[in-house]
């Protein structure tokens, strides 16, 4: 093991990183900071593959919302490699294939750099390999090709480091946010035509073909407008349920207080790992059908489990194999259309939260282990009860193991009912940029108490 540490370390120092601020970044230059990598990233959606056949057929249309990437540009694969990392991080650590105390800050460090190392990794095998299977041509422009999408998610990369040190929250959660803001605008206000006369922008199609626009499956319509809304609305009364657990500070004559412990404990991070491990594997099946679906032997056994593809327009369509059963609703009538993959998608959906919740509790020190140390190390007691980790842990396990399962399933099922409402942004990327948008606000706003109040500043270490 310590031989795999000092390889890891080596490699990582030869990947670049944003240096750490000497002292913590005041409010307005974190916002600066922010905005300097938003624009980075619409920049970078911007600048096209050089030397790609010009194609009309998006093969990670139904991702861009979770990938955050633009078709035909060098982020195309967008946030995916490094998302990918930490979920395969995530498994090792969760499986225990890998042993880590996270508390411990060597093996915090070794989990960091190898997550470095491992995106790094990541980076160049799915952009080689979509670009293999996604723009066949000479061996030399592959090269060329596969180099400028590298870039673009390397890129990705340094903008992510950069806001977790000088921004405001995640880059990650940024992208996607900036991601499913522009999905969304454009699903309600485009104009553009389709090549059947019907134009895409719901509000546009509404105001000039009328009726039409009520219902329009696999089209941005009425229905989904409203259905947006509704996910909106839903996904903010989810959020504010808390489960308030009674505390003593024996430091201040043991003044009671709650402890409040949100229902989304794990936030949107299970969606997030969940939607993309779903969609690697959808697009290795897009790629291998693309690349090898008319061979025959073992290949053809591969393509058949994998999944077969039909193209019709823009769109590919999954028929057969596990892509079938993975691929994303796009409106209410899925529900009819395909029930046995309506059925299997919330499944695997609900199931992979619940799993990534487990996991991600683990690894980010929010179990009750972690959390109790942390409340006795604050002079935290449970009024009538002895002060020790272990009661507390004890007491807080029963909350935070509940709320770690429930949440886990509440935001796999809130995301999946929300994608069969075929909500504009998808339902998944609605109920994203909700708790994006609302653990932005919480940061922002501690991020003002520290302006407004110098001493807890200091007391942080700024």
């Amino acid at each position: 093991m310590n031989g795999v540490r000092r390889i890891v370390s080596i490699l990582n120092k030869f990947i670049p990183e944003v240096e750490k601020p000497s002292q913590r970044p005041s409010f307005k230059e974190k916002l600066g900071w922010t905005g300097v990598a938003l624009m980075l990233y619409y920049l970078l959606t911007q600048i096209p593959i050089y030397g790609i056949p010009k194609t009309a057929v998006d093969y990670l249309a139904g991702l861009r919302v979770i990938f955050a990437g633009a078709t035909g540009s060098i982020v195309e694969l967008g946030i995916g490699p490094v998302v990918t990392a930490g979920i395969v991080m995530e498994l090792l650590l969760g499986s225990k294939i890998i042993k880590l105390d996270l508390t411990d800050p060597e093996d915090r460090r070794f989990f960091q750099e190898s997550q470095r190392v491992l995106a790094i990794f990541f980076i160049l095998f799915e952009n080689g390999t979509y670009a293999l299977g996604r723009y066949p041509t000479d061996p030399k422009m592959e090269l060329i090709i596969i180099l400028q999408m590298a870039l673009g998610s390397f890129l990705l990369m340094m903008l992510d480091d950069l806001v977790s040190k000088w921004g405001i929250g995640s880059g990650i959660s940024l992208f996607i946010l900036a991601g499913v803001a522009q999905k969304v605008l454009w699903d309600m206000f485009s104009p553009v035509k389709t090549s059947g006369g019907s134009i895409v922008g719901v509000i546009p199609a509404l105001i000039m073909q009328g009726s039409s626009a009520l219902y329009r499956p696999g089209m941005p319509d009425v229905v989904g407008l409203v259905a947006t809304f509704v996910v909106f609305l839903l996904v903010i009364w989810a959020y504010q349920i808390r489960i308030e657990v009674p505390i003593a500070h024996s430091m201040v004559g043991g003044q009671r207080m709650r402890y409040p412990i949100r229902l989304l404990y794990v936030s949107n991070v299970p969606i997030i790992f969940t939607s993309a491990l779903v969609g690697d594997l959808e697009m290795v099946s897009r790629l291998v059908w693309t690349r090898f679906g008319n061979e025959g032997g073992w290949m053809r056994t591969l393509v058949d489990i994998l999944g077969r593809w039909k193209i019709e327009g823009s769109s590919m369509i999954p028929v057969s194999g596990l892509a079938y059963y993975i691929q994303r609703p796009y409106s209410p009538s899925f529900l009819y259309s395909y029930p046995d993959a309506a059925a299997a998608y919330l499944l695997i959906t609900v199931v992979g939260c619940i799993l990534f919740a487990k996991i991600w509790v683990m690894t980010a020190g929010m179990d009750a282990s972690t959390v109790a140390e942390q409340l006795v190390k604050q002079g935290i007691v449970l009024p009538g009860v002895r002060s020790s980790p272990k009661v507390v842990k004890a007491t807080i396990e029963r909350y935070i193991n509940a709320v770690t399962i429930v949440g886990g399933f509440l935001v796999g099922f809130l995301a999946a009912i929300a994608d069969f409402t075929g909500a504009l942004g998808t339902g998944s990327g609605i109920l994203l940029a909700v708790t994006i948008i609302a653990s932005f606000y919480e940061v922002i706003m501690r991020e003002r108490a520290l302006e407004v109040y110098p001493k807890i500043k200091r007391f942080l270490g700024g």
